[in-house]
């Protein structure tokens, strides 16, 4: 009696453990891990094209043209990442179930400063092209308004694509669990958007803009890319002016 009375103790205290594993396992499973940023693919300067310098601690390209000087530097997620203290309201990256961190644009930073000309104009259109043949323009204020207006938080499903980063900006391959939409976070991802895109405009001597030259996510595939800067047109005191054109090709290197 006595060896069947711990019989049945053990088999109570196997099936209670058991299925206190199994709570613990669907807990866990439901909540979705700290997001992690890291590099599996990142982009470089091509040294010694069009006079570009290379800052080796940046990885900016700086091209200078008549008194003006482009930067270029292309943004990886961890720097994308770092952007907001709230993975959420990042505009930029997808947070995964599992933690990992995916872009969901090519990103890069360009600076305009205007060192000698009484007066520059910058254009608002640059275009990537890449060795495949494919050619992109940056994504506009336009493009992310009209992104932002189309979503109705009322009805977003998590586990589907109609965040403003779904179905037209992220590629169907790349699976994800998206796990916050929320007005909040739309406002303020609205809100880096506009703090951060690069904007057309005057450059008097000495001044500088900088912002985000933001396109589509670049294939895997595509290897050497070529950035056209939109146009800057020096204004001189008689009126007349100058046009210039500044390229800067760089590599996609996967990890």
């Amino acid at each position: 009696m006595i060896y069947r009375k711990h019989h049945i103790n053990f088999r109570y205290q196997v099936l209670c453990s058991i299925g206190l594993l199994l709570i613990i396992g669907v807990l866990l499973g439901g909540c979705a891990v700290a997001p992690q940023p890291s590099i599996d693919a990142y982009i470089e300067p091509i040294a010694e094209r069009f006079n570009a310098q290379i800052n080796p601690e940046t990885g900016a390209a700086l091209v200078v043209k008549d008194g003006v000087a482009v930067s270029i530097k292309p943004i990886d997620e961890v720097e994308l990442f770092g952007l907001t203290e709230d993975p959420r309201m990042n505009p930029y990256l997808i947070v995964e179930r599992n933690g990992a961190v995916e872009p969901i644009y090519t990103v890069f930073e360009m600076l305009v400063h205007n060192r000698d000309n009484n007066r520059v104009v910058v254009e608002d259109m640059a275009i990537l092209m890449d060795a495949n043949g494919a050619q992109y323009a940056n994504l506009s204020n336009d493009y992310f308004d009209s992104l932002y207006d189309k979503v109705n938080v009322a009805h977003s499903d998590p586990w589907r694509a109609d965040y403003p980063y779904g179905s037209a900006a992220y590629h169907s391959y790349y699976g994800y669990y998206q796990s916050y939409v929320d007005a909040e976070a739309l406002e303020w991802g609205r809100i880096v958007i506009e703090d951060s895109l690069f904007e057309s405009g005057k450059l008097f001597s000495g001044a500088k803009r900088s912002g985000f030259v933001i396109f589509d996510r670049l294939e895997r595939d595509a290897t050497e890319i070529r950035i056209v800067v939109p146009e800057i047109r020096i204004v001189h005191p008689n009126g007349k002016e100058d046009k210039l054109k500044f390229k800067i090709d760089f590599r996609q290197v996967l990890q």
